[in-house]
């Protein structure tokens, strides 16, 4: 984009070359360094463009290969300042239009955050912005370097910041913080206990007292591996302590799963006919740009806003974003589901249910829909015969008996208080 603002204001001209020698005419062009761009080829021979410097080199290369060429057109500030040199005004707005692109590179007009997942955009916003980084600021009172520790400081899910500052855009990197999963369970007294009611296929306990085994029918809530072990001497009870419950059950559960399919359903059509609003925001600021204020009267319609925000390039943003914003009116049309269409949907929609509802690691052995079919909907109910993990652990709240353990040295050690 500079590089085309720069030819523009250094002044060019577009030139078309006939003759029997075209290709030594371009290469003695490159070997006098005269800079020509943009070939295109026509039926006579060829047009490019040459600055206005080395225009005048061209009559010793035009004669030596005995091509010729013409100028079709000129372009640039220089034929555009001789063409309005008696225009004061003209002049005048140049000068403003060139001293407010000056003015305008000294602020901050666009604001880049890269590499965060965790933090949240806005609360790094709100943040440079309490350190006078925002759309707006003015670009000598932002110190990036400390503006890079302060929010490496603020945010614990930052490890890396970095701040670049290129024309009127600042570009935030950051890097976060990856989190390794700590595995080791905080292995506190517990029981574990059924979150399913169903017949246990497989227990293997690790730690606790298991209180059921394989083939067992067990209800909802019930304690599968109690966190309680009671020592006994022959008959008597001699004390008990708490423990860690740990144990790997699984169990055969059934589960119902239903979903209805109303026949009737609605579809929009867009009848064509629509609105649309233009707003300038400038300098933080909104101006409505239309001279009458639309008075949106259709009873259904989309609302479609879309931005544009005005750049000299990638990284020169200009302190001016067009908002448009388009009303589409539509109308509902009223369409039926046939059956096996009302079918297909509720299958799909039993899947999306089995994959939220269902863990992974268990196993459907048995799958059976069965639907009933009503004036106005269809109803589908699929049965599932499933093999999951029962077991939840439950911290232990009291102990029954009035004994409790000790704990010292890593070590379990048996106080009976009576």
């Amino acid at each position: 984009m500079f590089k085309s603002l720069w030819n523009y204001f250094k002044g060019y001209v577009i030139i078309e070359i006939t003759g029997f020698s075209i290709e030594r005419f371009l290469n003695l062009c490159l070997h006098k360094s005269i800079y020509i761009y943009d070939l295109r080829e026509t039926k006579n021979g060829v047009t490019c463009k040459v600055k206005i410097n080395d225009f005048k080199k061209l009559r010793f290369i035009s004669k030596k290969t005995g091509c010729k060429f013409k100028i079709i057109s000129k372009y640039g500030f220089p034929f555009l300042v001789f063409k309005n040199r008696k225009r004061k005004l003209f002049f005048i707005g140049i000068c403003v239009f060139i001293f407010f692109l000056y003015f305008s590179s000294s602020f901050i007009w666009s604001i880049n955050i890269i590499g965060n997942n965790k933090v949240d955009n806005n609360q790094i916003l709100k943040f440079c912005k309490e350190k006078n980084l925002y759309v707006g600021s003015y670009k000598k009172r932002i110190d990036p370097k400390k503006l890079q520790t302060d929010i490496k400081n603020n945010f614990d899910e930052i490890s890396w910041v970095s701040i670049q500052i290129k024309g009127t855009l600042a570009t935030i990197k950051v890097s976060e913080n990856i989190i390794i999963e700590n595995n080791t369970v905080q292995k506190e007294p517990c029981d574990i206990i059924a979150n399913e009611t169903g017949i246990i296929t497989e227990i293997v306990t690790r730690s606790g007292n298991p209180l059921v085994k394989a083939k067992d029918i067990v209800e909802k809530g019930q304690t599968l591996v109690s966190g309680e072990l009671i020592l006994k001497e022959g008959e008597e009870i001699k004390g008990s302590y708490l423990t860690y419950s740990d144990a790997d059950i699984k169990a055969k559960i059934e589960k119902e799963i239903s979903v209805s399919i109303p026949f009737e359903y609605y579809v929009k059509e867009y009848t064509g006919k629509s609105k649309k609003e233009y707003e300038l925001l400038a300098f933080n600021k909104n101006f409505y740009l239309n001279f009458i204020k639309h008075n949106i009267s259709y009873e259904n319609y989309d609302k479609i806003i879309s931005r544009t925000e005005l750049k000299l390039s990638e990284n020169f943003s200009l302190p001016f974003i067009i908002k448009k914003i388009q009303y589409k009116e539509y109308i509902l049309v009223k369409k039926l589901y046939s059956l096996d269409k009302a079918k297909i949907l509720s299958d799909k929609l039993i899947t999306e249910k089995i994959t939220e509802l269902i863990d992974f690691s268990s196993d459907i052995i048995n799958k059976n829909i069965s639907y009933n079919q009503s004036t106005d909907k269809l109803t589908a109910t699929a049965k599932l015969t499933i093999i999951q993990n029962i077991g939840e652990k439950v911290p232990i709240k009291a102990i029954t008996n009035i004994e409790r353990s000790i704990v010292e040295n890593g070590t379990n050690k048996i106080t009976n208080t009576q």
